[in-house]
Parts: structure tokens; C-alpha cells; sequence
């Protein structure tokens, strides 16, 4: 079931996000889920623990689609519909503002990758050049840019501040579309889409 929870808010300065890599394993976690409908589309949630585990956007995928993918992610993990307890993480990512926190679970290099991800100002965006070059791995560059494609929190982890060498916008895992107007919504400055010859 798909909840509305939101009205559509510019960003505030004011996110905070704290990332929590514990514990490690999902076997046994109860992940609670839920889908909420937002001015940029139907957000799946995933979390435990009151953090954010997972989340996505249809749109590209069905919300069956980005659920099955998301959950892909934590197969030991038994799911229980709860948007209640994901609410407020989606509230404070709309309004731009609060804290939250998120889990994440992957290689080191990949939690590398996705704390640099969490510097990266709204309305600022990044080359996977220089991503790759913050981290200290500036030859790693497919390797970051797969690590970004792997994002497990989507938007709160801002994986869509990356956009290709000379600003094209670049692919993201739930459509360039999605990513497209995250970063309109936050004021970036992004290269127009390219207009066919005529």
C-alpha cells in the first residue's frame, strides 16, 4: 500500500545524515518497509532500528520492482509492513532538514565511496573524476562508479550529485529522470538534455 505523508518543500539547508555500518549481518533483522507517494514520484523504504536501510524510486522499475531489488539486498531479512516508523526519515529528506540516520553494508572501499558521497552539498555536483580523486583513488575510476551505482539509500546517501566529466547528467540504478529532477529540485546547475538535429 502506498501512503501519502508529504507536500512538496524546497530543500533547507540543515540535513543532516550519520551513517552506521552495525551490525553487519542481516540474518534475523526485521526490516520494516513502506511506500510513500512524493511529488518526485513513489518512494520504497526499507529500515531497522530507525535507520534507513534501503530506498528507491519507481518510476523506471514498478514499486513490486524496486521492492524486490531493494530486498535483494538483505535476503535473510524478514520484511514487515511499517511506513510509520520510515516516516520521519522521509519528512526530514523532503524538507531538507533534521537528521537521520543510515545503514549501510558493503566493501570498505564502497562505505568510502558513499561517506564521499555525503559531503557533496545540495545543489553541488560531482564528477566521478573527482570522486574518484577525493577518495585517494584516482585510477579506481570505474570502481567508483560502480560503488555509486550500488548506493543502497538512494537520495539520502546523494548518489545523484554525480554526473559525468563536462556535466552530463550520467545514468542512476531508478532512471535518469528521477535523478534529473532531484537535482533540479535542489538547484543544480546540469547540462540541458541533448536536443536531436534537426
Amino acid at each position: 500500500m502506498t501512503q501519502t505523508f508529504f507536500t512538496f518543500a524546497q530543500p533547507q539547508p540543515g540535513l543532516r545524515v550519520s551513517i552506521t555500518t552495525q551490525p553487519a549481518q542481516d540474518l534475523g533483522a526485521v526490516l520494516c518497509r513502506g511506500r510513500f507517494a512524493t511529488p518526485l514520484g513513489t518512494v520504497v523504504a526499507m529500515g531497522a532500528g530507525g535507520a534507513l536501510w534501503g530506498l528507491g524510486f519507481a518510476g523506471a522499475m514498478s514499486e513490486d520492482q524496486v521492492e524486490a531489488d531493494l530486498a535483494a539486498r538483505w535476503p535473510r531479512a524478514r520484511l514487515v509492513e511499517a511506513p510509520e516508523a520510515l516516516a520521519p526519515s522521509l519528512q526530514a529528506l523532503l524538507a531538507g532538514e533534521g537528521d537521520i540516520t543510515v545503514h549501510l553494508t558493503g566493501t570498505e572501499f564502497q562505505l568510502q565511496v558513499w561517506r564521499a558521497l555525503v559531503t557533496v552539498p545540495p545543489g553541488q555536483v560531482i564528477s566521478y573524476a573527482t570522486l574518484a580523486e577525493r577518495i585517494g583513488r584516482p585510477n579506481a575510476l570505474r570502481a567508483v562508479g560502480t560503488a555509486v551505482g550500488q548506493n543502497p539509500v538512494s537520495w539520502a546517501i546523494p548518489c545523484h550529485r554525480v554526473t559525468r566529466t563536462g556535466g552530463r547528467i550520467g545514468g542512476y540504478h531508478w532512471g535518469e529522470a528521477v535523478k534529473r529532477a532531484l537535482l533540479v529540485r535542489e538547484g543544480a546547475s546540469i547540462a540541458p538534455r541533448t536536443i536531436a538535429a534537426l
